[in-house]
């Protein structure tokens, strides 16, 4: 592996590593040679359940999530906003200094929304959330694993339970509804008003180039999309979004995708 390179963890229809991916295509030039990232893509199905494996709870992330991106300078980076955040020191246009304390304040504020109440609430959120717990449950029945990979397997668990079980509770639903709301809310005032001045550009602040904010929120709005509740996106919102999803970038990550994987046919 190139000294430079970095490996990042993701999959087709994580909602955090659709953020990170789309950041990566947007990010623009770097701020100097030394701060070019060469990032290889690693695809993790967890459809097959390839972030519970050993390997993946004990050496790469323990808390068998993705994305993560391993710069092989350190520890991985196991958090999406934490990625973005090391991606935008190199890349200055994700995060410009005239918006830095807004947008970091703004994305924080994102990603306090439980994305896993939101998506699943009405795709048997509950039913997959207790199949997670289930598959964890199955691989510790299994006395011949190490203590090692015991210790990760049931810290997971403890993650599943909190973090998604809890989050189909219909109290938490609600919050979380509220909660992306207030954020679409305040994303949509960040929208330039129609402008025929040169100087105003097409993403959030007004900017002429997109930022890190810009990438995470288009992934957001199209969540909510492909899980039919874009009633909570302002129609301002709406259509910004529809139009950063026609453009090379957007394309470029999805493939023609949705953020949703397809439901089983019954």
């Amino acid at each position: 592996m190139e000294d430079n390179q970095s490996i990042l963890y993701h999959g087709a229809y994580s909602i955090c590593a659709l953020m990170v991916r789309y950041t990566l295509a947007l990010k623009g030039p770097p701020k100097d040679d030394t701060s070019t990232l060469n990032v290889r893509e690693v695809s993790v199905d967890l459809f097959q359940g390839e972030h519970l494996t050993e390997e993946f709870l004990c050496e790469i992330n323990k808390y068998g999530q993705i994305p993560v991106l391993d710069t092989r300078k350190g520890t991985p980076i196991e958090d999406s906003l934490q990625i973005t955040f090391f991606i935008a020191e190199r890349y200055p246009n994700l995060i410009p200094k005239i918006h830095k304390e807004e947008i970091t304040s703004l994305l924080k504020e994102l990603h306090g929304v439980n994305y896993f109440s939101l998506s699943f609430a009405d795709f048997g959120g509950a039913r997959v959330a207790a199949g997670l717990a289930a598959a964890i449950e199955k691989l510790l029945q299994d006395p011949t694993i190490s203590d090692r990979y015991r210790k990760a397997l049931e810290f997971k668990l403890d993650v599943v339970k909190s973090f998604k079980v809890a989050g189909t509770e219909p109290e938490t639903i609600k919050e979380m509804e509220r909660r992306a709301k207030v954020i679409l809310d305040r994303l949509a005032n960040t929208l330039p008003e129609n402008s025929h001045e040169s100087s105003v550009g097409p993403w959030m602040f007004g900017l002429q180039e997109p930022s890190a904010l810009d990438a995470h929120a288009v992934v957001f709005i199209e969540r909510m999309r492909d899980v039919g509740r874009i009633g909570l996106v302002p129609d301002k919102l709406d259509a910004y979004s529809q139009r950063a999803t026609e453009q090379d970038a957007w394309r470029s990550v999805m493939n023609g995708r949705r953020t949703m994987a397809p439901r089983p046919k019954a």
